[in-house]
């Protein structure tokens, strides 16, 4: 036969484990009113009083752990990914700027994506060449940095 404090125990571990996959810090604040539940049962048989502490415990480490853990853990500047992670990225010319359409394809990390350049990009001027670049003159195969994403096309400019 199982005593109190072993189901308190067995509420403990489970919640623990719980919040190994729901982030948020809930489940671990439960997990230490079932701890304060099994600190109780050890003082006293009485249900009533084990289930006050537990409550107890978990209300008191809602309000005042998980706010301090969350500051602590998950503040600060967050890791740009997916899409976000794009601008400043270079990406390689897979079909040449179209002259109609003003885009073409390249690709980052094995995704291809449509590209186009910067419309506020007023080209570069190559030393002794008279005549600005323009999208056209640049080739498959080569490489462009990424400014900007907008929607499911990257906005590039020339590396250099």
């Amino acid at each position: 036969m199982m005593e109190q404090w072993h189901w308190w125990t067995l509420a403990f571990l489970m919640l623990l484990i719980g919040e190994a996959f729901v982030p948020g810090l809930v489940l671990g604040s439960l997990a230490i009113g079932a701890f304060a539940g099994g600190l109780a049962s050890m003082f006293t048989d009485w249900w009533e009083y084990q289930c006050v502490a537990a409550s107890a415990g978990a209300v008191l480490s809602l309000l005042f752990l998980r706010p301090l853990a969350m500051r602590v853990w998950f503040s600060g500047a967050s890791v740009a990914t997916g899409v976000d992670a794009l601008p400043g990225r270079t990406v390689r010319m897979t079909l040449a700027i179209n002259p109609q359409s003003g885009r073409g394809r390249g690709r980052i990390d094995g995704d291809d994506w449509l590209i186009e350049f910067n419309p506020n990009w007023k080209g570069t001027r190559s030393e002794g060449e008279a005549s600005i670049n323009d999208p056209s003159d640049y080739a498959v195969g080569d490489q462009l940095r990424v400014v900007a994403v907008e929607s499911n096309v990257l906005i590039v400019e020339p590396l250099n």
